[in-house]
């Protein structure tokens, strides 16, 4: 049995997969209003230490879809990343009215 090279049948090397922040300006690119695209980018900016950046994409996530999974407890925990007690108690309240 050959070991496994990961190349195809014609031996080309393996297709690579787009890198996240790729494929979401693609997707904002085809739809500004993408609501996956935005959370995905808010939480990249937020990892590239960027909180602020991150809540601003959130406020649009919010915007196009109240009751985005996630998009509330995300704010919370970005809000308290910048020492932000009552605006992230808000958020975490504001989650558990919409998810429940």
């Amino acid at each position: 049995m050959r070991p496994h090279d990961d190349r195809d049948l014609k031996g080309a090397p393996p297709l690579r997969r787009p890198e996240t922040s790729v494929l979401v300006k693609e997707a904002l690119r085809k739809d500004a209003n993408d609501v996956d695209a935005l959370f995905v980018l808010a939480a990249l900016r937020a990892q590239d230490g960027h909180p602020d950046e991150g809540l601003t994409i959130l406020d649009r996530v919010l915007v196009i879809d109240p009751g985005y999974p996630g998009a509330w407890f995300f704010k919370e925990k970005l809000h308290r990343m910048r020492g932000e007690t009552r605006q992230a108690e808000t958020a975490r309240e504001q989650g558990e009215a919409t998810e429940a």
